[in-house]
């Protein structure tokens, strides 16, 4: 028994080394740097109201997407159909990640997510589709939310396939309450998106009252984080970088934000031509959201995988461990 302990300490202690795969990191992060163009892209058809430019898919105007010359086009079909193939170029990464995940990752549950997320974009591209068949806003507005939980869950892998995630956990006394705030601030975060969907799609007022509210305690809840983390940086430093990325980018999301209802004044639900300049804050600042996102799934990740607490949750480096021993 005392044997068998030991071999089990030294081989969680050798994991890191071991479980660290540059290939499939690199892979992870290359594909989700790709992907979030995909979201500006996506968000200027919303701004251009021009999601059914294109009335038909899979098709192009009943022709094969992938040979229909759109170069000559109008704007608003060249973007919707510039979204539709930069969505397919996405798809075609993913399915790329996987396969690489599948085989140079050792982790069974890595694998199982990169299944996933091949199957999140096959459901992104056929929210996108059906959107389109059936003329539904309801629908471009689930399309635009779950793109935005597609790439945090991008943004996760990174996470999960980078070398931090295989260190060490760092003991901190306080690391149930970095832990909780993390996840409450990622549940603001996506409740913001989620109301900032309902008011670019339907121009409700009421929507516009919603998602100022939640701005305020989007704001306070993730300085009152951001600051703790800073006031402690030496006790945790593995959560420094990732918190600074949230103040920063949420400092510009507050910026844009503001920016945004300006340029829409007076809102009464009005039609109006949209500049290049109007076109480029709104969008700016709803693809910003998904870069908040980010930062706040990278800095719960990391209190979950780089802080030790009494949580009970299995340590990364417990499970790679427990991996690297059935492969043994």
């Amino acid at each position: 028994m005392t044997d068998y302990t030991h071999e089990t300490s030294e081989l969680a202690e050798f994991a890191p080394t071991r479980g660290y795969r540059k290939g499939p990191h690199w892979f992870a992060l290359f594909a989700t740097l790709f992907t979030w163009p995909l979201l500006f892209v996506g968000g200027l058809v919303t701004t251009y109201k021009v999601g059914m430019a294109v009335p038909d898919w899979p098709t192009t105007f009943g022709m094969n997407m992938f040979l229909y010359d759109f170069f000559k086009a109008p704007w608003g079909v060249f973007g919707e159909h510039t979204h539709r193939l930069y969505g397919a170029a996405v798809g075609l990464f993913t399915l790329l990640l996987m396969v690489d995940f599948l085989i140079f990752d050792r982790r069974r549950w890595i694998k199982i997510l990169g299944v996933v997320a091949l199957v999140c974009v096959i459901i992104q591209g056929v929210l996108g589709g059906l959107r389109v068949n059936h003329n539904s806003t309801l629908l471009a507005a689930f399309h635009g939310c779950f793109g935005q939980a597609f790439f945090g869950l991008m943004v996760g892998l990174c996470v999960m396939t980078g070398r931090g995630w295989f260190a060490k956990a760092h003991e901190v006394e306080d690391a149930r309450k970095y832990r909780s705030m993390s996840v409450v601030g990622l549940g603001l975060i996506y409740s913001q998106v989620i109301l900032g969907a309902w008011l670019r799609h339907f121009s409700d007022p009421t929507a516009l009252g919603a998602h100022s509210v939640m701005a305020f305690l989007v704001f306070g809840h993730l300085t009152g984080l951001v600051v703790r983390v800073e006031r402690h940086k030496a006790e945790v430093p593995e959560l420094v970088p990732a918190a600074r990325a949230l103040g920063l980018t949420l400092l510009l999301q507050i910026g844009l934000g503001i920016g945004a209802w300006w340029l829409l004044r007076p809102y009464d639900g009005t039609s109006r031509p949209v500049t290049l300049f109007a076109a480029l804050v709104r969008t700016g600042h709803q693809s910003n959201a998904a870069l908040v996102l980010a930062s706040a799934v990278v800095l719960t990740l990391r209190s979950f995988g780089q802080l030790s607490g009494s949580s009970g949750l299995v340590s990364p480096s417990e499970l790679g461990a427990r991996d690297l021993e059935a492969v043994a």
